[in-house]
């Protein structure tokens, strides 16, 4: 399990990995046909400095650190510098996982340099991943959007998946939305369904939680029942909506979405695979 750290530890004992990040990407160290994170040395040596900004936690007796990859430093054939989507499957998923974090840390203690409150400069707090302003004591904690996404199924069996006018694929995904103030999760599922599809729901069950890195987000999976109600998008969300039968589906996401779960789950209890 992986253990989050907030003090630095002793960088002279045990073993150090490092997540290097520039806009949102990720530089790993290419070996054969695998890629991995840096060692010490290795970012060291790119940085031209002692490495690690930020740290990050601990895993299996490895410690893990997080730093700025600025725009003047090159490097060569030897490392790689990607998106996290794209390095979906070519890391090792617990160094993914891990770059999700680095990506997401690194963004909030840069953008909470200063207080929002006085305008003041603000210090990391000991003891836990927080930034605190010495002067009023605000405090910032790293943001975490908690969003819903649900596969629908109707009693004939078949699933409600909708199309985002935003993809520039043609692809079918669960329905999804953020969580309001004041919202339980529930209650954040009947609302995003019928916001954008117009159908209501009910027997809302938990299935799982993935963290989404794309920005901050922590994505909450349900299946639910549809209770009423023919589909009518909202055109802003959602293009199209439709009802799927397993063994005739569209277009879907891949492998590392909680959507394609919710789906792989959806024909597993059906008994009929596309």
């Amino acid at each position: 399990m992986f253990e989050p750290l907030h003090d630095e530890p002793d960088r002279r004992e045990g073993d150090h990995r490092h997540v290097l990040v520039r806009g949102g990407q990720v530089l790993v160290r290419v070996e054969h046909t695998s890629v991995r994170s840096l060692t010490t040395d290795e970012a060291r040596s790119l940085l031209g400095d002692e490495p690690g900004e930020v740290v990050l936690g601990r895993l299996d007796g490895v410690t893990y650190w997080v730093s700025s990859l600025p725009d003047h430093i090159e490097f060569d054939d030897r490392h790689h510098l990607e998106g996290l989507r794209g390095l979906h499957g070519r890391l090792a998923d617990h160094e993914w996982n891990i770059g999700g974090r680095a990506t997401q840390i690194l963004d909030w203690y840069r953008d909470n340099q200063f207080c929002g409150r006085c305008g003041g400069p603000m210090s990391r707090a000991s003891g836990e991943r927080a930034m605190r302003c010495p002067v009023d004591g605000h405090t910032a904690y790293p943001r975490l959007s908690p969003a819903i996404i649900v596969l629908v199924e109707r009693e004939d069996g078949r699933a409600l998946l909708g199309r985002s006018g935003r993809w520039d694929t043609p692809m079918y995904s669960t329905l999804a939305g953020f969580v309001e103030p004041g919202e339980t999760l529930e209650e954040a599922v009947q609302r995003e369904v019928f916001e954008e599809v117009g159908v209501r729901v009910g027997d809302i069950g938990y299935v799982a939680s993935q963290p989404w890195p794309f920005p901050n987000s922590l994505m909450l999976g349900f299946t639910a029942r549809w209770v009423s109600g023919d589909i009518r998008v909202d055109g802003v969300e959602i293009a199209d909506a439709q009802w799927f039968a397993p063994d005739d589906l569209p277009s879907i996401p891949g492998k590392l979405s909680i959507a394609r779960r919710l789906i792989d789950g959806w024909i597993s209890r059906r008994g009929t695979r596309p």
